[in-house]
């Protein structure tokens, strides 16, 4: 059985246009890279490459990368309103703070490796070395305090995506914890639905929010079964959903579609069918 959502804490969607948030979600994606770093450079490499990736904190409404341990535990974060970047401690209260505005990239790399060599850490923070879209502060181009309305948007975005997959994967036995990945920026959940005999996934489920990309300039939800599926008819999807099929195969709900008038809770009630019936076409799809 379905459980219904709770839209208590939802924040409506659409104050800024989806199609505007190009460039704010450009740069924050290469400002995430910071976080990523700590990761990717201070704790030990997992065979999925996780460790880099980042978790979205309701209380402190931004990305947070996984604890460092040591004398003094501490992870990095970034809040996207302020384009803020920090080492917090296990409550995510911050140990130090960098407001990005004015700094390059290289200056932010810089910072965290003094401040997390004063914490203990004994190895060169280093960006991960994924391929990104471009933007100007990849350049070396200084953070801009511009856009922060913009960001603010990105934020319920990622937020009211947390929320919902959160419920989707509390339904699925396997299904894998929230995360965001640095990589392509999107917040997903990894539901496995069959295994081999050494207990790896060989088919899966991929759900998640992506903010945007080279496929679609705009947030934008997707279900997407793996192996992707060849020769076998695609099921009808809610609304105004559709299959891509170029490059990958997922269900997608654009978020310009989605950002509609009503209700207080017409937004993720619509995103939560879409998600529910995407995830049992993808399952239809895997068991043919």
């Amino acid at each position: 059985m379905t459980a219904t959502p709770n839209t208590t804490d939802w924040e409506r969607l659409g104050e800024v246009a989806p199609a505007g948030l190009v460039d704010a979600r450009l740069e924050l994606h290469h400002a995430a890279q910071l976080v990523a770093a700590v990761g990717a450079s201070l704790l030990e490499r997992r065979p999925d490459d996780s460790h880099p990736n980042l978790g979205w904190s309701a209380r402190s409404r931004g990305f947070v990368g996984h604890t460092v341990p040591g004398r003094r535990p501490f992870a990095a974060a970034l809040s996207p309103a302020d384009l803020t970047l920090s080492l917090v401690d296990d409550s995510e209260e911050p140990l130090a703070e960098l407001p990005l505005a004015g700094h390059t990239l290289e200056g932010g790399r810089s910072w965290l490796a003094e401040q997390t060599r004063a914490l203990g850490a004994d190895a060169e923070i280093q960006l991960p070395d994924y391929e990104l879209p471009p933007h100007a502060v990849a350049d070396g181009a200084r953070f801009e305090a511009a856009r922060e309305r913009e960001r603010c948007e990105l934020a319920r975005w990622f937020a009211g995506a947390q929320q919902l997959l959160t419920a989707v994967a509390s339904e699925e036995r396997e299904a894998s914890s929230v995360r965001c990945w640095p990589h392509h920026f999107d917040l997903a959940t990894l539901i496995p639905v069959e295994r081999d005999e050494s207990g790896a996934a060989t088919r899966t489920i991929g759900v998640g929010l992506s903010p945007g990309d080279g496929s679609y300039a705009e947030p934008y939800w997707y279900v997407s079964p793996w192996p992707y599926p060849e020769g076998v008819a695609l099921p009808t999807l809610p609304g105004t959903a559709h299959w891509h099929q170029d490059g990958y195969t997922a269900a997608i709900a654009r978020g310009s579609d989605l950002v509609v008038a009503g209700p207080e809770d017409a937004q993720p009630m619509r995103i939560r069918e879409f998600l529910n019936a995407a995830v049992g076409a993808s399952r239809q799809i895997l068991s043919a």
